[in-house]
This record gives C-alpha cells, sequence and structure tokens, in this order.
C-alpha cells in the first residue's frame, strides 16, 4: 500500500509565536514596502541580523552566499525578490531567469518561480498590477507551505518514539520543526544529535537552534561521526528533508546526506526523507537531477580562517543523491510513502487543494 500513514487530523495548529524563529515569518523572509526582508543566517546563532535587499541581484547574492537556505525558505525569499523586479515583461522573465540559476537543484524554487511568472501573465492581460499579482502569489504559497510542513511534521512525529536518538543533516527547514514541536505536543522526548555539516555548518548553526527552542537537548558531531555512534547503539533513526525528490524515490539533498544514509543501512536503522510537497514531476530519477557544483573556496577555511595550505584546490559538490533502497519512508503532506510508491503522491488527496508549490 502506497500511504503507509494517512489518519491524522488537523486540530491544534501552532501560533506564529511558539515557532523556532528559523521557522517563523521573520526567520525567513518577508515583503515590506519594496524591500525584502531575509534573516542573514549565516550570523546565527551569535548574532541576529536582518539583511534589506531592494533589488533582484541583492536577493539572488543573499540565495547564493548563503544569508538564506532551506529549500522552501529560499523559494519564498525569491518570490518577494522577483516583485522587485518591476512591471515590465521582459525585466521578470530575466530576473526570474536569475533566481532561478541561483539554486539549480532546488526544486521549490523553480514551482515559485514559475507559479509567479503565471500569475503575471495573467495580470498583465487582466491589467492588473504584476507586483501585486507576484506578491500575493507568494504571500499564499507561504502560508500553504507553512501548513504543509506542519502536516508532514505530525506525520513524522508519529513515526518516533519517546526516547529516541535522532540523527539529522543540514538544516532540515520548516518540516523538521513542526516535527519537533509535534513530537514535544506529544509528550515524546527526543535527543537530537546534529551532524555540522561542512562548510557553512547549518547543522551546528542552525539546526541545533531550532532543537533547542523546541524544547529538545542537542548534541552536534562531525560530518565524520554518524557510525561510529550507530555502532555504539547511540542513534536510532536517520531523518532528513529533501531539496529534491525523484519519482523513483531517489532523494537529492545535502551532500553528506549519502554516507549517512549508507551508515543508517548498514546498522539497520530508518531512514525517513521529510519532503512535504512531494516529488518532481519532471523528475524521473538520478539522471534528471543537476547537481550543483560550487566554489571549492568554501571549504578550505572554516569561521573565516584558513585551514588548507595556499595552493591546494577545494571540490565541492553541493548536494549528493541517496538511492531508493537506503530511503525507508518519504514523509509529505499526504501520507507516508515507501520510496518505490511516492509516484502515487499525486493520486492521493491533496492536503492543500490548490497548493501553489
Amino acid at each position: 500500500m502506497a500511504i503507509l500513514d494517512n489518519k491524522l487530523g488537523l486540530e491544534g495548529e501552532f501560533k506564529e509565536s511558539d515557532l523556532p524563529l528559523l521557522i517563523r515569518r521573520a526567520g525567513m523572509a518577508e515583503w515590506d514596502d519594496g524591500v525584502v526582508r531575509i534573516l542573514d543566517r549565516r550570523e546565527l546563532p551569535l548574532d541576529v541580523q536582518y539583511l534589506e535587499c531592494r533589488t533582484v541581484e541583492e536577493v539572488a547574492n543573499a540565495i547564493e552566499n548563503m544569508a538564506i537556505q532551506g529549500a522552501f525558505s529560499l523559494s519564498i525569499a525569491a518570490g518577494y525578490g522577483l516583485a522587485l523586479a518591476g512591471s515590465d515583461a521582459q525585466a521578470i522573465q530575466l530576473s526570474a531567469d536569475r533566481l532561478i540559476n541561483t539554486r539549480p537543484t532546488g526544486l521549490a524554487l523553480h514551482r515559485m518561480m514559475t507559479a509567479c511568472l503565471l500569475r503575471v501573465e495573467e495580470a498583465l492581460g487582466e491589467g492588473e498590477d504584476p507586483v501585486r499579482a507576484i506578491i500575493d502569489t507568494v504571500d499564499k504559497a507561504a502560508a500553504d507551505l507553512a501548513r504543509q510542513g506542519w502536516k508532514t511534521g505530525q506525520r513524522a512525529a508519529n513515526l518516533l518514539e519517546d526516547g529516541m536518538s535522532i540523527l539529522t543533516h543540514c538544516f532540515p527547514d520548516r518540516s523538521y520543526a513542526y516535527l519537533l514541536m509535534e513530537a514535544r505536543r506529544a509528550g515524546k522526548n527526543l535527543n537530537i544529535i546534529c551532524s555540522e555539516t561542512r562548510p557553512y555548518l547549518q547543522g551546528a548553526r542552525l539546526t541545533s537552534l531550532c532543537a533547542q527552542q523546541a524544547g529538545f537537548d542537542a548534541k552536534v558531531i562531525t560530518d565524520g561521526m554518524s557510525a561510529y555512534l550507530m555502532r555504539r547503539g547511540d542513534i536510532d533513526a536517520f531523518v532528513t528533508a529533501a531539496d529534491r525528490v525523484c519519482m523513483d524515490g531517489t532523494v537529492c539533498n545535502k551532500i553528506g546526506t549519502y554516507q549517512h544514509a549508507l551508515a543508517a543501512r548498514a546498522h539497520v536503522l530508518p531512514y525517513y526523507t521529510l519532503r512535504q510537497s512531494g516529488p518532481d514531476r519532471e523528475s524521473a530519477g538520478e539522471t534528471d537531477v543537476e547537481v550543483e557544483i560550487r566554489s571549492g573556496d568554501a571549504i578550505l577555511d572554516c569561521g573565516g580562517e584558513r585551514t588548507a595550505p595556499e595552493g591546494v584546490q577545494g571540490l565541492y559538490p553541493s548536494f549528493d543523491i541517496t538511492p531508493p533502497d537506503l530511503v525507508s519512508a518519504i514523509v509529505t503532506d499526504r501520507g507516508v510513502f515507501s520510496p518505490r510508491e511516492i509516484n502515487t503522491y499525486f493520486n492521493s488527496k491533496p492536503f492543500i487543494e490548490d497548493a501553489i508549490l
């Protein structure tokens, strides 16, 4: 059966003030009268600073330079960034192309740009303001994503038992935070183990902060420690988000995910992937995913201090591919699917009937 668990209700959504900073609107991106306001995640957890972007290029730079990350968070920033292009159709299209190129691997960003461009075409045809049309589209998408993430977090929390130690990798965005919130509400005590996630240390800086703000103990480990801890019995499950899931159940996520999944399989531990809006219809399998290769300079230092000799080069594939046989289940807003049956996601009843992303 494709859907492993589809019995959760809708009662009890959280207030914005209850949520960890990183999944509040103020922790992602907001539109403020011609300015896109973005929490600069590079400064966390030591400082809370915001970027005020007034041009499309400033938003694109913020995404490329990791001021904001997480598939759904950056899609919201990019959507509001597109509104900075103005009302000219050609400028809007060129700006959408620029924003898409900031993250060729990510799916949510592509979907956001497609939705905005379709709405712009409608607005121009009906004599409406295209800027207002973009903002309204992104506002709706942001609300839909919040509810999708909450529903996915509910389902994921049901897969975990009280007292489990959960390894994660990178910052898994809002669905993981909702998982933690739902687990806490159910009285489950989870131990959160965050791999540091080189080179930007999202696990150490962001995931641990999110877990702490959700009321859980968090431990940070280096990216190479998970297999040892699994062998010692200190990890019970591996849980990540995904930047893309293919129709065959292949998972594309932050580089390092694959090695943790291999270790989990070797130690007979489950690997649960959170992909709140389901698979990518256009990606049949691994060959349809473009893995972004970023500048190798990023891995030659740590915390601004050079760690490698002058003259050596860095190699930085920023994502990797985990085959479906290493994935125990893919958790979505519509249900919990086995990877081989994730392609039936679109046959299931939508949680949000007209969700943009």
